[in-house]
């Protein structure tokens, strides 16, 4: 227990050294009171059995994530930061880029163009926009989806692998999927096409033609239909690995007049120049 520094003073002796009854208990001096060794001892001990203690009940309620390969791949995680792209299969790739729409634009280059998807690139840890932040990861996404860009810049082609973690009904990818992804690659040709490259969705329609299983390999088509001043109208549709047609979709893009947006012309152009193609 701890003694008050005057009644430790009491018990020294004569020349100011610790008396012997005070040494056989361990007595440490301090600033205000003296503690025995086993006061310490049992202080530190309570410490580490109250930590362990909320440790365990908060695992239990799930207050606290322990690091595990699991919690990596958790929506909480992923929300706060990219999925682990590491554990992105590069099967997936070559898979997407053996697809027939992929080789027909790879066999001709004078005609496509190989762009990124995610710009800037999504790294490991790091914060990250909706999309590669909550889809990006094994059994999503699986991948980076493979873009095709058309030499007049208002065709695109992208291929995705849908995964069974994006389903709603059991191995059907969600609608809302759906419809993100049209929301993305729909803005592809109005973003290159609009004033200063900036482009945000006015009105965005979907129809869903059939279920779309899980697992497989999807096409997106879309293309710029019609450019009024800062408006931009473009359809697509979405094709599986055979050819046929699963939803397709209408869109309105606007370029913000009085929305302070930058300029993204550079950045595009940035974007252009990662792959090699004959314009």
């Amino acid at each position: 227990y701890a003694i008050p520094r005057a009644t430790a003073q009491r018990i020294n002796t004569k020349g100011g050294s610790t008396s012997p009854q005070l040494s056989s208990l361990g007595v440490v001096p301090g600033t205000r009171y003296v503690f025995t060794q086993p006061m310490l001892a049992t202080w530190a001990a309570c410490c580490v059995i109250f930590g362990m203690s909320v440790s365990y009940i908060g695992a239990k309620q799930g207050w606290i994530k322990l690091d595990s390969k699991a919690d990596k791949d958790s929506p909480a995680a992923t929300v706060a930061a990219v999925a682990d792209d590491s554990e992105c299969s590069p099967e997936i790739t070559q898979a997407l880029l053996e697809t027939a729409a992929a080789r027909e634009c790879l066999d001709n280059p004078d005609e496509w163009k190989r762009t990124p998807y995610f710009w800037p690139p999504p790294k490991k840890g790091a914060r990250a926009p909706f999309v590669p932040g909550t889809m990006l990861g094994p059994d999503k996404l699986g991948a980076e989806p493979v873009v095709f860009m058309h030499r007049d810049c208002k065709r695109f082609v992208v291929i995705a692998h849908l995964g069974k973690r994006l389903c709603g009904h059991a191995g059907i990818v969600h609608g809302g999927v759906q419809a993100t992804l049209f929301d993305e690659i729909t803005a592809r040709p109005a973003f290159r096409n609009l004033p200063r490259n900036v482009a945000l969705t006015a009105s965005l329609k979907i129809n869903y033609r059939q279920p779309a299983v899980a697992g497989r390999p999807y096409v997106f088509k879309t293309q710029l239909v019609n450019l009024d001043g800062r408006k931009a109208s473009v359809t697509a549709q979405l094709e599986d690995d055979q050819g046929n047609v699963v939803s397709d979709a209408e869109a309105l893009y606007v370029s913000p007049k009085n929305v302070e947006l930058p300029d993204r012309s550079a950045m595009v152009a940035e974007v252009e120049s990662v792959y090699p193609a004959n314009f």
